[in-house]
């Protein structure tokens, strides 16, 4: 039975979580994680997904000695092409334009996830609780009372770090706003005759965005997509031939023919976003915080910038003899998060509303605009700073 005192307690043990914990613990804070599911499951994890890291997000992972245990089996992007459907033209993204490096790199989850795992359990500041599930928060002055299954814990901040459907974010009274996209996210591999040489496709059509991102298998030659479709329309896909005959009309053999296709998993889209971030003693990082449309891959990107300034805010305040939960450092977390994450939470709606849509006048509107945009190295300059999480939002 658990029956001990801690600083930091962080709930969930997703890659956001983890991430903290890392940061943390390489500046030898002790941290505690409780997860739900058992260590064994989640070494022995299979997920065929994979996840979209920026050149941001890569730096902060190698400034936890992530990066290096990952970096070989880490497909780079190093041009995004975006297209109204299959259209010819479009806005195409280059890194040479900026010299950064790649745009950024895609790597598979489970390898992500099983490497994460054991740099936590081989940590002596990180304390992994698992085979747990969470009761109640009780609010003291002082402390926190995490009841769970496996006893009580007394931690003096609560970390929230549990998923779009954040059960700490419910009993935190956190309000939050919720929309439902009604669209539906296939998300499969294939593999394609010619190497895909680094770049990733986005297609806008009116029905949902289609995202093709480049991936290390089968020497350049497989790609992950995520194919979004109204949810009024999907029915007809579970005909296996339709929905293959359908996928191959919007992919147009963009890397040649498909030779292999994998069996989607399938997800409703929808957004939450927290009109706070943190309240008595309990503070939210990720998708618990904000949970985002997959159109620009970001949503995992979003979390690790919280992550790392939510650690900058804590070693920051440490410095000044501040406990982690001081309402001024968690205070100076949310304002330096606000502008990021409200960016991209509203680009993100706002572009896939844009785009799903079958009007005559805003399709010729899009068209122009992306030609417009194209043309213009500062605009493509500054959205690739953003997308790749290398803006500076101080202020």
């Amino acid at each position: 039975m658990i029956k001990r005192n801690d600083n930091i307690t962080i709930i969930g043990s997703g890659l956001v979580g983890m991430t903290l914990a890392l940061i943390l613990s390489r500046h030898k804070i002790n941290v505690t994680i409780l997860e739900k599911n058992s260590k064994e499951n989640l070494i022995k994890l299979k997920d065929s997904r994979t996840s979209a890291v920026s050149q941001g997000s890569k730096r902060i992972l190698k400034e936890i000695g992530i990066w290096e245990k990952i970096r070989k089996k880490a497909q780079s992007i190093k041009k995004i092409i975006v297209t109204e459907g299959n259209s010819p033209d479009g806005i195409k993204f280059d890194s040479e334009l900026l010299q950064e490096g790649p745009l950024g790199f895609i790597v598979k989850n489970e390898f992500l996830k099983k490497t994460f795992y054991k740099e936590v359990l081989n940590s002596n500041y990180i304390n992994f609780i698992d085979n747990l599930s969470i009761k109640d928060l009780i609010r003291k002055d002082s402390y926190v009372l995490i009841k769970s299954s496996k006893g009580n814990l007394q931690t003096k901040l609560v970390v929230g770090a549990d998923g779009r459907y954040s059960y700490v974010r419910y009993l935190a009274d956190i309000k939050n706003f919720f929309y439902d996209y009604k669209q539906t996210a296939f998300v499969f591999n294939i593999n394609h005759k010619k190497n895909h040489n680094s770049v990733a496709l986005e297609k806008f059509f009116p029905s949902g965005p289609l995202a093709l991102l480049p991936m290390k298998e089968k020497n350049g030659k497989c790609s992950s997509v995520v194919w979004t479709l109204e949810n009024s329309k999907i029915e007809k896909f579970s005909n296996k031939k339709y929905f293959y005959e359908a996928f191959k009309t919007k992919y147009a053999n963009a890397f040649g023919e498909i030779e292999k296709i994998s069996t989607p998993t399938i997800y409703n889209l929808n957004i939450f976003s927290c009109y706070e971030y943190f309240k008595d003693r309990v503070v939210l990082i990720g998708d618990a915080c904000q949970a985002i449309h997959p159109i620009a891959g970001q949503g995992l990107n979003l979390g690790l910038r919280d992550s790392n300034e939510l650690a900058s805010s804590i070693l920051y305040g440490h410095s000044l003899g501040f406990e982690s939960s001081n309402s001024t450092i968690l205070r100076n977390f949310a304002q330096k998060r606000f502008i990021d994450k409200n960016l991209l939470i509203k680009s993100t709606h706002g572009l896939n509303k844009l785009f799903s849509n079958n009007s005559f006048i805003i399709g010729k509107l899009r068209e122009n605009g992306l030609r417009i945009f194209n043309e213009s190295n500062f605009l493509k300059k500054q959205s690739m700073l953003f997308a790749m999480g290398l803006w500076t939002f101080d202020f």
